[in-house]
């Protein structure tokens, strides 16, 4: 039997290198990302083993009900946010708060209750969530706090869907090197007025294996968890993130 799949997030980064991993792995994958261009270039690569979808996951109802209308999905990785600076005492904070929200924490909120009603025994939800989703950084409350948040839908979740076999698990990346996260470098590097090298050399020297974990690397664990072997795995965070942190 096909598995079928769903990747939000999946024409770059880390959802990217899971569409990759899961029809590696004889998935047929529906690749959700806002960016028809990046889709076109996967179904064009893989064929009828992926169908694309493009939407924003920020619109809840346009989500909820293409993902509902789907048949019974096994896998559904939650790969799509956005991650954007923005202090107290800066007017674009409001924006910048409500948009995480919207599509780290609600995105991801609504996908799961879309496919959980019929996904069947042994079905595997992962979701994304960041370093960030247990630490703090000074200017990043909104990415900070929907990624705290989605962790807190794990935990809940995977206790409501183990009796029926499914379950529920996060990956917390460090620094990944993936456009958003160079943006990320770039934003920094310019508020800072350092150099971008600087930046980035400062980043490294905190990550003691000296540099940034890779999309695939990323991608290699979900798979893992959206694995029959990681059964008895449920309710989860697993850090990857080079040694930066442990908590």
């Amino acid at each position: 039997m096909t598995r079928l799949s769903v990747v939000t997030g999946a024409s770059s980064g880390i959802g990217l290198a899971v569409v990759e991993r899961l029809v590696a792995r004889g998935d047929r994958v529906v690749a959700v990302a806002r960016r028809p261009d990046g889709l076109g270039a996967l179904a064009a690569r893989h064929g009828d083993r992926v169908q694309p979808l493009a939407l924003d996951v920020g619109d809840h109802a346009a989500l909820h009900a293409a993902l509902a209308a789907l048949p019974p999905v096994h896998t559904l990785v939650l790969s799509a946010g956005v991650c954007k600076q923005a202090r107290l005492d800066e007017e674009a904070d409001d924006a910048t708060w409500w948009e995480a929200l919207n599509v780290n924490l609600h995105g991801s909120y609504f996908a799961m209750k879309a496919v959980a009603p019929t996904m069947p025994t042994g079905g595997r939800i992962v979701a994304v969530s960041s370093g960030l989703g247990k630490l703090g950084r000074p200017g990043y409350a909104a990415y900070c706090a929907s990624k705290h948040a989605l962790l807190g839908v794990v935990k809940c979740v995977s206790k409501e869907l183990a009796p029926r076999g499914i379950t529920v698990n996060a990956v917390c990346p460090g620094w990944v090197d993936t456009p958003m996260a160079r943006a990320d470098v770039v934003k920094t590097a310019h508020e800072r007025g350092q150099a971008q090298a600087d930046v980035e050399a400062a980043i490294y020297a905190g990550i003691p294996i000296g540099r940034m974990v890779s999309a695939d690397e990323c991608a290699a664990l979900i798979a893992w968890l959206a694995s029959p072997e990681a059964a008895a795995v449920t309710g989860e965070a697993y850090n990857i993130s080079g040694g930066e942190f442990f908590a």
